[in-house]
């Protein structure tokens, strides 16, 4: 079954930050509610997150830039397609809790 990554890496140069929520910004909104990669997640200094979700479960023909991450500062980052990705490989680390 195909599905959809999602990978958020920490690039502040000072400080850690903490992911509360991942959604595609469809309508209505799609919340990635994985429990194998559970929420909030601490990210220190370049530590990377990564989730995932079924493609069928998105409504949206080309969902690349509908993903949005939402950080305990409240800012809202908006998802951009990483057009380097291998076409297998691990999946990115699950952030401390």
């Amino acid at each position: 079954m195909p599905h959809y990554f999602v990978k958020v890496t920490n690039l502040s140069p000072q400080r850690e930050i903490e992911v509360t929520h991942i959604w595609f910004d469809t309508t209505p909104p799609v919340h990635l509610l994985n429990p194998e990669r559970p929420l909030p997640a601490r990210l220190r200094l370049d530590e990377t997150y990564e989730t995932w979700i079924p493609t069928a479960a998105v409504p949206a023909p080309e969902p690349e830039s509908l993903a949005r991450v939402k950080l305990s500062s409240g800012k809202v980052i908006k998802s951009r397609l990483n057009a380097h990705v291998p076409p297998f490989g691990g999946v990115a680390g699950g952030g401390s809790r």
